[in-house]
Order: structure tokens, then sequence, then C-alpha cells
């Protein structure tokens, strides 16, 4: 009994570094003492990185396809080193109640990679979490489309993803920060949020977020976000409730239209109920969607370092608004442009709208003269 009110001993969590970035975000758990909380596991094809590594299980894939060497930034030999290797991946996470993946993408193995880890753990019934970090937009236009492709990938087995920009880092820390002084930020949001997650889910609140909480929050499948804000007194609590909804290292900050939404508070003291019913409040305010599913939480741990953290996730977000259909106005003479115009036999794919003329593409085509065209052909 003692055991049951004081934890979930038995819920085993297991955090999987994927490539140089995630192993990088592992080890750095692993140097926090979250070992002894979480199931630690390092995955690389380059054995160099995996080596220099401290946590203790650690999976080199791909061994015949790259003799050790990396994936050489594409993502294709990550996702054939991860297929030599699934029955090692299998077994890493096969007792797992959760899996957090945690990844760079824009690069060969965490991209290539990511997205077969997460269909193991969807055959092996087991939620799963991604959070992965954008490139930055020097790094070029080549690991971008690897990093939003990586990003395709995995929606579909992944319960739910969150993704973390670079840029966004950039723009919230400013230029003159220096370069490791960036990374660290950015591992410190990382493990601050992993940390929370990890104990909100390990540990029995007074009010309680278990596993089937998290379960039916990640079932709204999509973007999701994941926050933490800290304050030193519970008067600061409203503050530290913007912080986790405006986490500046994630790509998507708008929480409006999210289906489900875990808030958790932890405090060092008994919080005033004014103050829980005001934060749950407030989280209302910020979301759209009416029949939003909130989950409550709230633990006491003497041995917090602020007064006041509160951990937000928000599932089954809506990232990209549609555009509002704008009214076209075409004069006299661009009808009778459009009318009269005589396009050469296209090709047509898949029997969509979209075609390719032989000898003239349609952006030789004045724009309004193919809005008419769209129009006549509909």
């Amino acid at each position: 009994m003692k055991e049951l009110l004081n934890g979930n001993p038995e819920l085993l969590i297991t955090v999987i570094g994927i490539g140089g970035c995630g192993c990088n975000t592992v080890n750095m758990l692993h140097e926090n003492n979250l070992s002894s909380q979480v199931n630690l596991v390092a995955v690389n094809t380059d054995l160099a990185a995996l080596n220099s590594i401290n946590v203790e299980n650690k999976i080199l894939i791909g061994e015949n396809l790259t003799n050790g060497y990396g994936a050489g930034s594409d993502p294709r030999i990550g996702y054939q080193a991860a297929q030599e290797s699934e029955g090692l991946l299998r077994s890493a996470i096969m007792d797992s109640d959760i899996v957090i993946i945690t990844a760079g993408f824009g690069g060969g193995t965490g991209t290539g990679a990511s997205p077969l880890v997460s269909k193991i753990a969807r055959e092996l019934n087991i939620n799963c979490l991604a959070i992965v970090t954008l490139p930055f937009e020097s790094e070029g236009k080549i690991r971008m489309d690897y990093a939003l492709q990586g990003i395709d990938d995995i929606k579909e087995p992944i319960h739910a993803y969150i993704t973390l920009s670079n840029d966004l880092l950039l723009a919230g820390l400013g230029e003159s920060v220096g370069l490791f002084s960036a990374f660290n930020q950015s591992n410190e949001v990382l493990k601050n949020l992993l940390i929370a997650l990890v104990q909100m889910l390990k540990e029995t609140g007074y009010v309680n977020v278990d596993k089937n909480d998290f379960s039916t929050i990640l079932s709204f499948e999509g973007e999701s976000i994941l926050g933490v804000g800290k304050a030193n007194s519970e008067e600061e609590a409203f503050d530290a409730l913007d912080q986790a909804l405006n986490n500046p290292l994630v790509s998507i900050a708008n929480i409006a239209s999210a289906k489900g939404i875990i808030f958790q508070l932890f405090c060092k003291s008994e919080p005033k109920l004014s103050t829980y019913n005001g934060l749950i409040d407030h989280i209302r305010t910020r979301v759209t969607n009416q029949s939003v599913l909130i989950v409550p939480g709230v633990s006491l741990d003497p041995n917090l370092s602020s007064e006041i953290e509160i951990l937000i996730i928000g599932s089954g977000i809506c990232s990209v608004e549609p555009e509002p259909i704008k009214a076209v106005v075409v004069t006299e003479d661009e009808a009778t442009l459009a009318q009269n115009y005589e396009p050469t036999e296209p090709e047509y794919i898949d029997d969509e709208l979209s075609f390719i003329n032989q000898g003239e593409t349609m952006t030789d085509i004045p724009a309004i003269t193919r809005k008419l065209m769209a129009i006549n052909r509909n």
C-alpha cells in the first residue's frame, strides 16, 4: 500500500535517443540521474559517437550496412540501418509502457530511423511520443527538406510529436548568444520537459495524471506542444503558466486548437484552491475548441528547485490555419485572354488536376489565366 501511495514503480518509460542529437540528449539525462527512473537507450549508426555516450543501453544499427561509420546524412541509409537492426530495436522497447523518442531531424540516422521505431511502438501497442529538433535555416534547404520529410514519415505511426526549432532558439536568445550557450539552453529546456513528464507519470499526486490519462491525451493524434514554467512564489503562478504555454523552442506556440491538454501543477507546499481553479480557467481562455479535454494534476514535492512548476501537454493541434478564400476580380481583357488560350495537350497524372505541359510550364501562363482555367475545368 505504501508503494502504491508513493508512486508507480512498475511503470516503465523508455527514452530512446536516435542519432547524434538524440544520443546527446539521453546522455544528458543520464548525467542528471534520470536513468534511475526511466530506461535510457542510445541508438546510432556511428560507432565512435556511440562509444562516447555514458548510457548503459546502446544499440549500433546497420552494422553491416554502414560498418559503424554513420549514415552519411542520408535518411534512406538511416531507415535501412534501422530495418537491418529491427529486432534489436523491438527488444529495446518491448516491455515499455511509454516510449519517448528524441532525435534531431535533417541528418541521416535520426531522421531515417525514428519513423521505424515509432512504427514498432505502434505495432506493440505502446504509447509513443516523439520530440524532434529542426535544423537551422542556415544549414540549407536539403537538410530542412530532409527534416520536413522525416516529420511527414513519422506522423502516421506516432501517437504525438513535438518539433523544436533551432531558429526559434536563435530568435529567443538573440544573435549575440554563444553557440555552446545556445545549445546548452536548448538541452536545458528539453531536460526540464522530460524530467517534468517523467515525474508526472512516475509519481502519484493528490490530483493524479496516470498512464491512462496520458494515453487518452495522446489519442488526439497530431502535432503537440510540451512546455514547462517555473515561479518562485504562488503569486507568480500565472507567469509560470504563460512560460509553459509560450515555450520559445516549440514550433507551434498556439494551443488554441488543442483537443486534449494535460495541466500538471508541482508545488512545494499546498496551493490555494483559487490558484488551482484560476490556472485552469486561464488555459480555457486560450483554447478556442470548447470541447477540449483538460486533465489536471497536482503534486507536492518539497525538493522542487522553485515554489511552483507547471507542465503543459497539448495534443491534436492544427498547425496550419486554412487560408481564407479570396474573391477573384477578372477584367474583360483577362477573361477574353483566358477563353482564347489554347494550351498544348497536357499529360495528366493519376487523374489529378495537376498536369505537365509539353514544351511549356504553367508558370509561363499569367496567374489570373491559370485561375480562370482552373475554374473552367471545375
